[in-house]
């Protein structure tokens, strides 16, 4: 069997994800100076902005970031040239401490005092909506990730009578959830009553969407859906939650709750006598220390929508590198140090992949409108999948495809996921098949 991510179990695992020091903070040696003159300036420096939540319930996506970020400034540290100039590149990180207006005020800061000739962020439309939000108002080139798209364009306020003007965005959507949860569920006996966690928020409310949402995604195959309404996020309490799901005989759990949330959820429906065969959750299961900070082993088979792994055929356009090889390259780091791998780090690092051929393909790097338009033809292989802004479902979106992975517990006592079903990731092989929960 192939094991995907061996974890040791924390004594005291922290429910909000440590970080690492902060990317763009003072303590942090690896972070560019964000004085001097950008290409926004006139200068012969090309400046990219990246904000993400280093700090705070987000940094799940990004405490691999210090090692990311430190492959990419070796990556860019004799510049990029661009029809026969070499320009040197500067990048400025920055922590949103996954606060939404703290992102929004740093994108206005980014843009407007640093004069950034291309701003990117990462991980949940918290940190990316904010962002797009202000580049879209100030005419900024933007690249975001790590958030469903539906969350970001249709949340953001965008749709067909509003496109996207200067902003594009990799990562899959609902449909990677709504379409790939079933072929999981479908391996075990259940009554198909699938209840649902949406949180008040930008992403709660993308999912609950009637018509673009998951539940019509879901019950074309089939399942029934038991939505209990939406609740806030740091909830302390979910025994109204948890007493509809028993009153509707609810025997699939799926959501996008963060990580804080749903081990207290968790926590809360094993003491309630709540015991679903199966659950499928995005969001707090994508990373490694979410499911040890659970009591009692009690994350044992729970399951996730997964875009990234060590068999995963990608391979980086900046050397070739490919996820097996970043994984062992990460361990081995002073970043990694008692760190586990996680999947959204390679998409972050994509980011700066897709902007370096983006910048030669534009011709001039502090043309806007070449730069945006260069995107616009990007399909290309990266370390985090492949990127097609082509062929997206929207104008400035580009999806990137899930499979489906299940954590499990070691006689070592370590944390690790395995493939459980392909989805829809081309050639990717499967370990073995969905287990139901045992209580």
């Amino acid at each position: 069997m192939r094991r995907v991510a061996p974890i040791a179990a924390p004594a005291a695992a922290l429910l909000a994800l440590a970080a690492c020091t902060p990317a763009g903070t003072d303590d942090d040696p690896s972070s560019s100076a964000s004085a001097g003159a950008g290409g926004g300036a006139g200068g012969e420096t090309i400046t990219i902005g990246y904000i993400a939540p280093a700090t705070g319930t987000l940094t799940g996506f990004t405490d691999g970031d210090p090692y990311m970020l430190s492959v990419v400034r070796e990556q860019f540290a004799d510049g990029i040239t661009i029809d026969g100039t070499t320009y040197a590149v500067e990048i400025i990180d920055r922590d949103s401490g996954s606060d939404a207006a703290k992102a929004g005020e740093l994108a206005q800061e980014l843009i407007t005092e640093e004069g950034v000739d291309l701003l990117m962020a990462t991980s949940t439309p918290e940190t990316v909506n904010p962002v797009v939000a202000q580049c879209e108002a100030h005419g900024t080139p933007c690249l975001t990730a790590n958030a469903p798209w539906q969350a970001v364009v249709f949340g953001g306020g965008f749709g067909p009578d509003k496109p996207l003007e200067w902003t594009h965005h990799f990562f899959f959507g609902i449909e990677g959830f709504g379409d790939v949860d079933p072929l999981a569920w479908d391996q075990v006996d259940t009554n198909k009553k699938v209840g649902v966690l949406w949180p008040n928020d930008s992403d709660g409310g993308a999912f609950r969407d009637p018509d673009t949402g998951y539940t019509p995604l879901v019950e074309a195959h089939g399942y029934t859906v038991v939505d209990p309404g939406a609740y806030e996020n740091g909830t302390a309490d979910f025994t109204s939650i948890i007493q509809t799901f028993k009153d509707e005989g609810v025997e699939i759990i799926s959501g996008i709750p963060i990580p804080p949330d749903f081990v207290t959820f968790w926590t809360q429906a094993a003491q309630q006598g709540f015991e679903p065969k199966v659950a499928t959750v995005g969001k707090a299961l994508f990373f490694p220390t979410t499911v040890p900070s659970i009591p009692d082993d009690l994350g044992e088979g729970l399951a996730f929508a997964t875009w990234w792994g060590p068999t995963f055929p990608y391979e980086s356009s900046f050397d070739g590198t490919t996820p097996q090889e970043w994984i062992d390259d990460f361990s081995a780091s002073p970043e990694g140090e008692g760190l586990v791998w996680n999947q959204a780090t390679p998409l972050n690092g994509a980011l700066f992949e897709v902007a370096k051929v983006g910048l030669e393909a534009s011709g001039d790097p502090f043309d806007k409108e070449a730069l945006v338009a260069a995107f616009d033809d990007i399909n290309m292989m990266t370390l985090g999948g492949q990127i097609d802004f082509t062929s997206g479902p929207f104008p400035g979106i580009a999806t990137i495809p899930t499979a489906m992975g299940q954590w499990e517990k070691t006689d070592d006592g370590e944390w690790e996921w395995v493939v459980v079903d392909a989805g829809t990731v081309p050639d990717l092989p499967v370990d073995r098949p969905l287990e139901l929960l045992e209580w």
